[in-house]
């Protein structure tokens, strides 16, 4: 792979069916024209993953070929797109790609519509009907393409066939504004979003540094010290997932980033109970890594500054917009309150100096907030990314964190205390 420069800009390649389009095609031609039983079966069985993508595409071609070419472009262009995402490639179509595994002479009344290239599988053309495949496309060689020439390329897509692609770009985001994304690219995935507001917010934070602040909550861990057999995030708080808790905390929040990865697909369907416009940021290695390796993984791109905020963390509501709004880096911290903490050494400045396993003036219990070029990667924790930016300005909050199931007890009653006084 080619060496990129700085300057090169970033290529964002989109799939079409179901990134694009509110409808998948295949099944929009099949009900057109009477053969939606063969075509549906086939369509279950390749997102199921059981019969390869070239293998089912060929088939359904072969089902549909006795049609013509021009009534199913016709029927195609009639099909919903998602028009913010339209005018977002037509007003960038020197970085924009489209990328279909499907027949472009199908497809063209759809992809006439865009201003940006479009890369296609291609068929033999007889009496207006499809007589056979020609070329069949394969995504990754597009990726590759523009790998070559120096580009950072995001890939954007939703199914099975998108795996390869997906796996070749520098960034990839499962798409999932149309249907639930396939496994297969959920299990490499950087980023999935449910929203196309939260696609195009994405897109523009990726295509360069946006103003503004982010929260990344990091919800990835497997929560051993608690014994629950749960990621933090979905144990229950006086009748209330811990993850809902968070979510209304963060309802005037617009770029709410949640990294997941135990139970990931748990805590993305409790979110989505909720609140559909988040980001989710995938940390497959969380087993290994701590939250120091999810915050970098959700402010890689995120505004230019970053609070970082533990799922694991109850914060009192009266703390919250200060801890969004306040200006500048800062560290947050409480009484000291939890079993085995963390904690802060604090200065009659009002700044802290240090982090200790020991002892300290207060319990480091997050949050923070650092500017996103001051986010590195560790494996370790959040407080290891701050140690050599100290002394930063203290932020006292009433917080509670949750390590132990002693913590956890107290976490109820500390929720409750506040509910009761509202």
């Amino acid at each position: 792979m080619a060496a990129r420069r700085p300057s090169d800009r970033t290529i964002f390649i989109f799939d079409l069916d179901g990134t694009i389009t509110r409808k998948e095609t295949l099944p929009v031609i099949a009900k057109a024209f009477a053969v939606e039983d063969e075509i549906d079966a086939l369509t279950s069985q390749t997102i199921a993953g059981n019969i390869p993508f070239v293998e089912s595409f060929i088939q359904r071609v072969a089902i549909l070929g006795h049609i013509n070419v021009d009534e199913v472009r016709k029927t195609l262009s009639e099909v919903p797109l998602f028009e913010n995402l339209k005018s977002f490639i037509n007003a960038h179509p020197e970085q924009c790609v489209i990328a279909t595994g499907n027949c472009g002479e199908w497809v063209g009344g759809i992809t006439e519509q865009f201003a940006c290239a479009t890369y296609s599988s291609t068929a033999v053309v007889e009496d207006d009907k499809i007589v056979k495949l020609n070329t069949i496309l394969k995504k990754e060689d597009i990726v590759r393409r523009y790998q070559a020439e120096g580009h950072q390329v995001v890939f954007i897509g939703d199914g099975n066939n998108d795996m390869e692609a997906m796996r070749e770009a520098d960034v990839s985001i499962a798409c999932g504004l149309t249907h639930y994304p396939a496994n297969s690219i959920l299990a490499i995935a950087d980023y999935c979003v449910f929203a196309e507001q939260s696609l195009l917010r994405l897109l523009a934070q990726i295509n360069e540094p946006q103003p503004g602040t982010s929260v990344v909550l990091s919800c990835a861990g497997v929560g051993s010290r608690l014994g629950l057999a749960k990621t933090k995030a979905l144990i229950e708080i006086d009748g209330d997932k811990l993850i809902h808790l968070q979510l209304r905390a963060f309802a005037e929040v617009e770029d709410l980033r949640v990294v997941i990865g135990f139970q990931a697909r748990s805590v993305v369907e409790a979110v989505l109970e909720k609140r559909r416009d988040i980001v989710f940021v995938y940390n497959h290695d969380y087993f290994r890594t701590k939250t120091g390796a999810s915050f970098y993984l959700g402010a890689r791109h995120a505004n230019e500054y970053c609070v970082a905020w533990d799922g694991d963390l109850v914060v009192h509501p009266d703390d919250i917009p200060t801890c969004i709004n306040t200006e500048g880096e800062y560290v947050g911290g409480s009484s000291i309150m939890s079993e085995d903490g963390v904690f802060l050494r604090v200065n009659e400045q009002n700044q802290v100096l240090s982090f200790s396993r020991d002892q300290g003036d207060f319990e480091w219990s997050g949050p923070a907030k650092l500017k996103r070029s001051n986010i590195n990667y560790v494996s370790t924790n959040v407080f290891n990314q701050i140690e050599d930016y100290l002394p930063l300005p203290f932020l006292s909050i009433k917080a509670q964190d949750i390590d132990t199931f002693e913590d956890y007890r107290n976490a109820i009653t500390f929720v409750k205390s506040w509910q009761h006084a509202e």
